[in-house]
């Protein structure tokens, strides 16, 4: 009889701690870092990965001339960047002194 009052009191100290540790309630992490935004070629190249195969975009681009549209204006912007380059860039010319003989 006293095995089985043992056997119990164990069953029931095992029970117990099971129950302890599964009541408490889970410890939570620090919280996550804020997301960095997205650019917008990113959002651009997000929506084009998700959209399915059936839309077509290369052909809608290429019929609405987007691709060509995307081309001209990078090549503004580079001529634009170039031409504020020029006027910042003021070279002064110094001529060496002439040696006297």
């Amino acid at each position: 009889m006293c095995s089985i009052r043992m056997s119990r009191l164990g069953v029931l100290i095992g029970a117990l701690s099971l129950f302890v540790s599964c009541a408490t309630a889970p410890r939570r992490s620090e919280t996550a870092p804020p997301r960095m935004k997205d650019s917008a070629s990113e959002k651009v190249a997000a929506q084009r990965a998700a959209a399915p195969h059936s839309v077509q975009l290369e052909q809608d681009d290429e019929r609405w001339g987007i691709e060509a549209a995307r081309e001209r204006k990078r090549q503004q912007d580079e001529a634009k960047a170039q031409q504020r380059q020029q006027t910042t860039d003021k070279s002064i010319e110094v001529t060496p002194p002439r040696a006297a003989h």
